[in-house]
């Protein structure tokens, strides 16, 4: 896509556009020479209609003319303009439509990716003021052979799917003979009772929504209406989404972040209302839409996948996706752990004091969990302590606890009393950059 930004803002309003959503229109302008590069430069040179548009596309290119953050003047209406990214299609008597209608489609396609927008946030002009646009393809009823085209397909978007749980498939969705408003399937853990277990993302995507503070019973909704426990909501390249109950997520993880399939998530607790401890994982046709479910077990079967099985991966790292190569891969050779970073791991309370345990403890404290305790894990350990010395110089915080180098509940305990102390707003004690600014500020660090 080539860029010819207009450098005014006198056709757009104020403010951030969300970009939740896309509305395709059309020129209706069919003299010959009205192509793309024509409408980019009407916009350049102040465009004398009312109006404004962010992409213009014709049979042989797509002109950016504003970013997608701006208010453009579209659609009709100001939800329109506050909300959505406007795409022109050109109608040009001496261009080919048919070319153009696929552009524009592949345009659409690559802003559902990036935006992570759903097939069913993508409008036609007449959704927001019924007017007949885009008037040649609602003519021909073209409009789902569109959509169709903005869906990203495997070929283009090779993501793959990864087990997200190793267990027992105990709970169907409701369309596939669970009980009536279940809108995943679970999984419960190898052995029943069990938590603590790892849990990974099925698929790549964007984290969208976290909750971390839900208790066992809680009958509140969380990270959506009606789910109870903690847990996460991801939505995907292509604009679905991938919800997962029940599951603390991994303290260093925050809305925005990126994943990808077979990234450790968190762990599985006993948060919520459950009978018993399990994952509860969902699909969802459009990320934004809590109700737009599915039933998990058509994309188990579309990947060949077992649910419960164990997730294919050499270690909490990131990991190829089931569904790629027929060879199966070779584990990786575990690194080995110095007598040092033994003991280093023994102080925390680790059993095994082994790569495994090196890697939970990489991931408990946003590390890449290769397993290696490498500069990189060293400086992250040094950092613990010394935040940990620090917050027992704190007002009112006790000292006769061990400064290990694991960030855990007694750390976060009076790390989350210091700050409710000293209003640094950080209840839960989590290990930031603000609180440890805030430990330098009162001369502690």
């Amino acid at each position: 896509m080539r860029e010819q930004l207009v450098k005014n803002k006198d056709k757009i309003y104020d403010g951030i556009n969300r970009c939740t959503s896309i509305t395709v229109h059309e020129t209706a302008n069919t003299s010959k020479g009205a192509d793309a590069q024509a409408h980019a430069n009407l916009q350049s040179s102040g465009n004398v209609r009312q109006a404004s548009w962010h992409i213009t596309v014709d049979d042989t290119e797509a002109i950016r003319s504003y970013p997608d953050t701006a208010q453009c003047w579209h659609g009709g209406t100001r939800e329109a303009a506050e909300s959505s990214i406007a795409v022109e299609i050109c109608v040009n008597s001496d261009g080919d439509y048919d070319q153009a209608f696929k552009n524009a489609a592949r345009a659409v396609r690559d802003l559902r990716r990036q935006h992570g927008i759903g097939r069913s946030k993508v409008y036609d002009h007449a959704h927001w003021t019924g007017k007949d646009c885009p008037s040649k393809m609602r003519a021909a009823g073209r409009w789902k052979e569109f959509l169709d085209l903005t869906d990203p397909n495997q070929k283009e978007n090779p993501v793959g799917m990864i087990s997200p749980f190793d267990g027992r498939l105990t709970g169907h969705h409701n369309d596939r003979g669970g009980y009536p408003g279940h809108k995943g399937l679970d999984i419960a853990p190898p052995k029943p009772g069990q938590v603590g277990m790892p849990i990974y993302a099925a698929f790549a995507g964007t984290i969208r929504v976290l909750h971390r503070t839900a208790k066992p019973g809680n009958l509140k909704s969380t990270w959506a209406k009606g789910r109870t426990g903690n847990g996460m909501l991801v939505s995907n390249p292509d604009g679905e989404g991938n919800g997962y109950n029940h599951m603390r997520p991994l303290d260093h993880f925050k809305v925005g972040d990126k994943v990808v399939a077979g990234q450790l998530l968190g762990y599985n607790d006993r948060s919520g209302n459950q009978t018993g401890p399990h994952l509860h994982f969902e699909m969802l046709e459009d990320w934004d839409n809590e109700d737009s479910d599915y039933p998990p077990e058509l994309a188990f079967e579309k990947f060949k996948i077992k649910p419960g099985s164990a997730p294919v991966r050499t270690s909490i790292a990131p990991v190829k996706p089931a569904g790629g190569s027929s060879k199966p891969s070779m584990p990786a050779a575990k690194p080995s752990v110095p007598a040092d970073v033994k003991k280093k791991l023994k102080a925390m309370g680790y059993k095994n004091l082994d790569a495994g345990d090196v890697e939970a403890y990489q991931a408990w404290h946003g590390l890449v969990p290769d397993g290696g305790w490498g500069p990189k894990t060293e400086a992250k350990y040094q950092e613990v302590v010394r935040a940990q010395n620090a917050t027992k110089k704190m007002k009112g915080v006790p000292d006769n606890w061990a400064s290990d180098g694991y960030w855990g509940a007694t750390s976060k305990k009076w790390a989350g009393y210091a700050s409710g102390r000293n209003g640094w707003g950080n209840p839960h004690g989590y290990l930031t950059k603000k609180y440890i600014n805030n430990l330098k500020k009162a001369q502690a660090w």
